[in-house]
Order: C-alpha cells, then structure tokens, then sequence
C-alpha cells in the first residue's frame, strides 16, 4: 500500500514534467540557432559576436577584423582589388563598366559622351589631351600642322583645298562651290585666281599678263584660239536660233591678254574678261585667254550681244540698260547650257551688270522675252 508521501511525490513530479519539456525543447532550439549561425567567409559555426551585412551575409568577428569589405557590393571577402581609391571584390572588378579610355573599372564619378558612346574615369578626364575640335579627351592625338585632334575628328573634318589643314572655324568658299572650302589664312596669304576668285595657292600659275589661277581652273582653262572655236560657235547659235538676235556685220573674234584689252577699253575700268570693240563699220571682239568654258560662254554671249545693239539700239542707252541686256543674254546662254548656278552669280552685287540684269528679268517676268528686246530697241509699243 502506497504511503500518501508517496503519492504526494508523484503528484508533485506530474505537475512539474510540462516545465522540464518545455525547458528542454527550449534548450534545443537553442542549440539548433547557434549551430545554424556559420560565417560566410571561413565557414566556422559562430559563437559569441558576429557581424552581419547590408546584404544579409553573417561573418565571424575572427574574419571581420581581418578582412576587408568591398566598396561596391558590401560583401567581406579574403582579398580585394584596390581602384582609385575603392576597395572591390573580383565579382564585381569583373562586372564593372570600364573607362573607355584606360579600360579601368569606373568607379565614383565619371562623365558620359552620350553620342560618341563614351564613359570616362576622372582620371582620364582631368589628365588626357584634349581633341581641339570636339574637346573630348583621347589616347591617341593625330597632329595635323598646329592642331591636335582625335581620329574621329580627323577622318571627318573637311581640309583646306588650298593647304589641307582642318577646318576648325570660318572658311570661305567661291562661286557658290562648298566642295572646295578655303581656311582663313590662305584666303589673306595667296593672290586670287583670276577664273573662281579663289586663293591660287602655292601652286597657282601667273600668267604673262599678271594674272593668277588656280590649279583647278589651270587645268580647264582655254588658251589656243582653236580650241575656243567650238564655244564660239554654239554660243553664236544659240543668240541666233534661240534668241533670234541676227547680227549682219562680220567681226573678228581673238584672245587676248589683259593688257592688250584694257588698252582697247580705254575709260573702263576694272576687270575686263571681254571687249566689243567699234571702229566705224569694222566690229571685233577681244576675249581674254586662260578662261574656263562658263567663263568663256558668258564673255562671249555678253560681247555679241554689245554687236547686236549697235545694230538695233539708240545710241543713248544708259550704262545699266547696255550692260544689263548683254547681262541678260549671258545669264540665258549660261543656263541653256547647263550653268544655272554660274548664271544666278551674275545676279550679285551692285554694280551696273547686276542692276541692268535684275531689271531685265524683272521686264521679262511681266512681259516676256519680247518685252526686253522692245525696251532695249526704245519700242514705246
């Protein structure tokens, strides 16, 4: 029989067991968190202080202490690479941008080219030269005479047709022509070509007569008489048939340097390209050599149209109606044959050719061809 200590004690040990399991599985969690804790760099279960990082790792105060962080990702890790003034893991070394001048990982600040598609460390930025041109650093300048640029630049910067250099700033270009840009200095340093109004350059030719040419228009130019008669020729033809301008005198026709023609001209003044030249009934022209074919189109529609008014206008006409028709059937010639640009030149300035034309196309805007060939006859009809 049971003494009632006995049963005492056993009731007193029910009541407690709950406590004492509880206290156990607590003891276990315990165990299983502590061993659960293991560094992230050594690979050690953890006990006492750990470090965790912004990413969550869990590290060891052994290898915290130790080891280094990486500036980039925040990771601890055994070894990093030092970059300007950054510490990084080989992670993120590989996976960083580069610059696009020294190939360093970019790191802190760095400028952009947007459109050239370039990234550039601050140190290239602040110590690289720079393209004069598009003043974007670079690594390998290309000098061209007292300027720098870069290839870029230079496979894309037109060049002085006189001397080659980059065309950085102002240029000039003649008779409308943009394919052949001239630098500053040459248009100051070299005499002008006689033909274009372009510097002749260091290889332009001087004529007898003092005039220059370029090269280009040397290379085009026409100087034998027989080489000129088939320009003659169909410029005659087309005042002929096209204009219906007949002309009943004979006259000379011959090139001439420029002091011969300005001895003729006598009171005109200036450049003279061409001469209609009267000595009572006896008509000649004088036409200078060393002209291109627009030129010579131009001179000889010009001093043709001087014969046909000898024969069919007042003597009286003033300056600006004289020069202005002859004007007029050189700017028809010229686009006849496939001038239009050369043709609209003669519209420029104001001088007494420029206004005499202006007016003549103004005439034959309201009235026609007929209308100019009426007022230059004093046709009150």
């Amino acid at each position: 029989m049971l003494s009632i200590n006995y049963l005492k004690r056993t009731k007193f040990l029910k009541a407690r067991l709950p406590i004492i399991q509880i206290a156990f599985i607590i003891l276990l969690l315990c165990s299983a968190v502590s061993a659960g804790l293991r560094c992230q760099l050594c690979g050690r279960d953890i006990s006492g202080t750990y470090f965790k990082s912004t990413s969550g790792e869990v590290y060891c105060e052994s290898c915290w202490k130790s080891h280094s962080v990486c500036s980039q990702c925040g990771k601890l890790v055994l070894s990093t690479i030092a970059v300007n003034g950054a510490n990084l893991c080989r992670d993120c070394y590989a996976r960083m941008e580069r610059c696009s001048l020294c190939g360093e990982p970019l790191v802190g600040n760095y400028t952009q080219y947007l459109k050239l598609g370039l990234k550039v460390c601050s140190k290239c930025e602040r110590e690289k030269p720079r393209c004069q041109k598009c003043s974007v650093p670079m690594n390998e300048a290309i000098k061209i005479g007292d300027i720098v640029l870069c290839q870029r630049c230079a496979e894309k910067t037109e060049r002085c047709h006189c001397c080659g250099e980059p065309l950085l700033s102002n240029y000039t270009f003649f008779e409308g022509n943009q394919a052949a840009k001239y630098c500053d200095k040459c248009t100051a340093r070299y005499p002008r070509c006689e033909d274009c109004g372009a510097p002749s350059g260091p290889y332009g030719t001087k004529l007898d007569d003092g005039r220059y040419l370029c090269p280009d228009c040397r290379r085009i130019a026409y100087f034998e008489p027989g080489m000129v008669t088939s320009i003659k020729q169909k410029v005659q033809s087309f005042i002929n048939y096209n204009m219906g301008m007949t002309i009943n005198h004979q006259f000379d026709f011959s090139l001439q340097g420029q002091d011969f023609i300005k001895r003729k001209a006598k009171d005109i003044h200036g450049d003279i390209n061409g001469l209609f030249y009267r000595r009572g009934d006896d008509f000649s022209i004088y036409v200078l050599y060393g002209l291109r074919e627009k030129d010579l189109i131009r001179v000889i529609a010009h001093e043709i149209s001087h014969a046909w008014q000898a024969e069919n206008c007042p003597k009286d006409m003033s300056l600006e109606d004289q020069e202005g028709f002859a004007q007029w059937v050189a700017y028809k010639a010229l686009k006849y044959f496939n001038n239009d640009d050369f043709a609209a030149l003669l519209t420029h300035g104001d001088d007494a050719y420029a206004r005499g034309l202006s007016m003549m196309l103004d005439i034959e805007s309201k009235g026609g061809p007929k209308a100019v060939f009426d007022a230059v006859r004093g046709d009150k009809q």
